[in-house]
């Protein structure tokens, strides 16, 4: 029998979609019908992010099964701070008529959230999270989960805040730590990233209201005070470009990091494969490109400082590194430690492979655990899903179970699938063709584009790139009060917090552009980042993606593009303007991208 049959058979009754909604369409719970690891605290709306991991943990606790390795298999405690807070926090403030001014007139949004920030909390909720705080002394995970939030049509992937807390100090030092971080997500609801989404998908601020999903954070105290899950991720149970015919979009896709999984959402290095054939790799198996390709910086949260910071692999002091890491000797090779015990030497250095976790079943059963809990899921749902875990090597509960624990922290559903068919691209004369591309991902035509931003990679400098950004940022801005959409040309990954990897933009400094390209050179490789914030909006925004690759024989005919109009151009970033547009078409199965002038009349 099937994951989908048996699921079916079990459980006929519970519909995502109709799960906990009220005659008026609302999604809302009592304390009695959760389950035994969900609270409430408010009786409003429990939000997106919320009702898709009290969905699962509620099929379980009814006796559902995900997997054959069910042992393994855990959720979170989650307190769940529902609107009700939300909205007396608000009424409270008096803060409609600003929310108003600042989602109508993007001028005022910065000083919006600040607005909010400084609001007290209402007094009349502290009792309850005191009371929470008086039976919860692990570090928090306080995660946005907003009404519009986790919905099949838009994610909203990495547009409101999370955070994380040490929960250590008074009981007053606590209570203050955590309504202020309450509020921070509370200012997120309108921020310019969500301002800007909502306006790209047609949605209504009106209609948005916050709750909150606080989690004990997974992971372990390691030294020098720092606290993390050795392994964090996502996986998807769908991949919609996959990067080799051996795969399948069903094959899904999984994006690992050390240390909790913001690495992994972010547009970082990280191990990327595919459950149906974990050995490969997106980047090939060439070593030189694996070590360059793996994680460098891992996210962790300080205990002293209370806050999550960041640390370089090399500088953690941890055994269990030698469990999910391999060893770079001085000569180049890449190889996995011979125990536990391993110690580098001067001339070696880990490199986050988890090659062991993935390609054996030694430590865990980890890669048929994913693959059959996101086929579950799937079916369950009735949708393809995403998932975001961390894999919890050390605490008290993974040290009685004997091996690793494999922890769920969110379940969404995803957007609708993409056509995977193939998309005719005509006879299209040399001279208008703007840019021609291989090695394409996707399928999707454009037509009657006017406007190109173009950031040259050769003129590009790191140390100026938050400025090339906030630049790009204003252009943007302008194209969106003109309701003009527009490609986005530039160097290395967009949206990457390293300006290092590439343009460290907002979404909402780039929340207009339908295509985006990712230009190749000797210092910058684009990459699609599957799994990332950045991939779930270009799936669920159904934004085009070209990279570039002039080594491989893309070309970009940039004679063609200097007899364009120059609507604005500095040191780095030039914006075209073609008055009778560009058509663009991306043919995935047959491995071609091309953006060319429309023709003259047409």
């Amino acid at each position: 029998m099937s994951s989908y049959d048996h699921l079916h058979d079990t459980i006929q009754p519970l519909r995502f979609f109709e799960y906990g909604q009220d005659a008026d369409g609302r999604y809302r719970f009592t304390e009695d019908e959760l389950p035994p690891q969900v609270h409430l605290i408010g009786s409003g709306e429990i939000g997106g992010k919320a009702r898709g991991l009290v969905f699962v943990m509620d099929y379980l606790h009814k006796g559902g099964e995900l997997t054959q390795y069910q042992s393994s298999l855990r959720f979170p405690d989650s307190t769940i701070i529902t609107t009700e807070i939300f909205d007396d926090f608000m009424t409270q403030n008096q803060l409609a008529s600003a929310v108003k001014a600042g989602c109508t007139d993007k001028s005022v949004l910065e000083s919006l959230g600040e607005q909010i920030v400084s609001c007290p909390f209402p007094a009349s909720w502290e009792d309850s999270l005191v009371r929470f705080l008086e039976h919860e002394s692990r570090p928090l995970a306080v995660r946005s989960s907003s009404v519009m939030e986790d919905n099949t049509d838009h994610s909203f992937a990495g547009i409101y805040l999370s955070d994380f807390l040490s929960n250590r100090g008074s009981m007053e030092e606590r209570l203050a730590d955590l309504t202020h971080t309450i509020k921070r997500v509370y200012a997120s609801t309108f921020s310019p990233n969500a301002r800007a989404y909502r306006k790209r998908h047609g949605l209504d601020w009106r209609n948005e209201k916050m709750a909150i999903l606080v989690q004990n954070m997974i992971g372990s105290q390691y030294s020098h005070g720092l606290f993390y899950p050795l392994v964090g991720g996502v996986a998807f149970s769908i991949n919609y470009y996959p990067w080799t015919t051996r795969l399948k979009p069903e094959d899904g896709i999984v994006r690992l990091v050390v240390g909790t999984g913001t690495r992994a959402v972010g547009r970082e290095y990280a191990r990327v494969f595919s459950p149906k054939l974990p050995g490969l790799r997106p980047e090939g198996s060439d070593v030189r490109t694996i070590i360059r390709a793996s994680q460098e910086t891992v996210d962790v949260l300080d205990m002293e400082i209370g806050r999550l910071t960041q640390r370089k692999l090399q500088t953690l002091s941890n055994p269990l590194l030698t469990r999910i890491c391999s060893i770079v000797d001085e000569d180049g090779t890449l190889r996995d430690p011979f125990s536990a015990a391993s110690m580098l030497s001067s001339d070696q250095r880990f490199v986050a492979s988890f090659t062991r976790l993935i390609e054996g079943q030694t430590i865990m059963p980890f890669t048929p655990l994913v693959r059959e809990t996101l086929a579950s899921l799937e079916a369950l749902l009735e949708y393809p899903i995403d998932i975001e875990f961390a894999v919890d090597f050390s605490s008290p509960e993974a040290s009685k179970h004997g091996s690793p624990l494999f922890v769920v922290l969110q379940v969404r559903p995803l957007g609708a699938r993409p056509e995977h068919r193939e998309i005719p691209i005509p006879e299209i004369p040399a001279d208008r063709r703007v840019m021609e591309c291989s090695n394409v991902l996707g399928n999707g035509t454009l037509k009657n584009i006017r406007h190109l931003v173009f950031v040259d990679p050769d003129a590009y400098r790191w140390d100026h790139a938050f400025d090339i950004a906030r630049a790009v940022g204003r252009i943007n801005h302008q194209l969106d009060d003109l309701d003009e959409p527009y490609i986005l040309i530039g160097p290395g990954r967009w949206a990457s917090s390293n300006p290092q990897l590439g343009v460290p933009a907002q979404y909402n400094e780039i929340s207009g552009a339908v295509l985006i390209v990712e230009m190749s050179t000797a210092t910058f490789s684009p990459e699609l980042s599957y799994g990332t914030h950045f991939y779930a909006d270009m799936v669920a925004s159904g934004v085009l993606y070209l990279p570039f690759h002039e080594e491989f024989g893309d070309r970009l005919n940039r004679d063609l593009l200097r007899q364009s109009m120059i609507t604005f151009q500095d040191d780095f970033i030039t914006h075209y303007t073609v008055p009778q547009g560009m058509n663009v078409y991306v043919d995935g199965q047959n491995q071609r991208g091309i953006i060319a002038l429309a023709e003259p009349g047409n």
